[in-house]
């Protein structure tokens, strides 16, 4: 976990996952066989995980947060800074990197890919913020005080205390995020792997 510029905790993981060696034979020689970022990052949109799991979630949505789906039918789309695909933005780029942004229904973060130039592997990482304000509800949270504790109580010059529904609800959150992480980490993986079956199958189809 770590926090952001604005002092906001979020969570970051990456992933890797090795080249067959042939790649590493044409990295650099700018070859239409040697691996991009770009071609990482289109294989990772049109993979079976990608494709059968939150494109068809976002596709069925009807919002202008959602940009074109069609826009990867044309090979021109490089994934250039400031271009936008379902709910991403291409938001930095270099030889070996691409970094988007994505942000739907009040949810936000990062998307990164990288080709390493001395590592025959590709890298995928992703970033969300932390939930904030999550304080663990307590058993003296739901137990009335006495009418002698209030009277304490109000005599003193206590700070506001979170309202009980709101500490309820931040309970639920934590317990959903932490629920959530193993398994963002499982399906991470199974797109690490999937977006490599697609990425060798379209430069396998280069030789054909």
């Amino acid at each position: 976990k770590h926090k952001t510029q604005d002092g906001i905790k979020e969570y970051k993981d990456a992933y890797s996952i090795e080249l067959p060696r042939r790649f590493k034979l044409v990295q650099g020689t700018g070859s239409s066989k040697q691996i991009s970022a770009a071609d990482v990052a289109r294989a990772f949109f049109t993979c079976k995980v990608f494709s059968s799991v939150e494109k068809r979630v976002l596709s069925s949505v009807s919002s202008s947060e959602v940009k074109d789906e069609r826009l990867l039918n044309y090979k021109a789309f490089r994934f250039e800074v400031g271009d936008e695909f379902l709910v991403w933005k291409v938001i930095e780029k270099d030889l070996n990197e691409i970094l988007l942004h994505w942000e739907y229904g009040g949810l936000k973060g990062t998307t990164w890919f990288c080709v390493p130039y001395k590592d025959n592997v590709i890298l995928f990482g992703s970033s969300f913020p932390k939930p904030t304000g999550l304080e663990t509800v307590s058993l003296d949270d739901f137990v009335s005080p006495s009418p002698k504790q209030l009277f304490i109580d109000g005599s003193r010059n206590l700070p506001e205390e979170t309202p009980l529904g709101i500490k309820i609800r931040n309970f639920w959150l934590k317990v959903i995020y932490r629920i959530s992480i193993p398994i963002h980490v499982l399906y991470s993986k199974y797109l690490l792997e999937s977006t490599l079956k697609r990425l060798l199958l379209e430069k396998d189809s280069l030789e054909d």
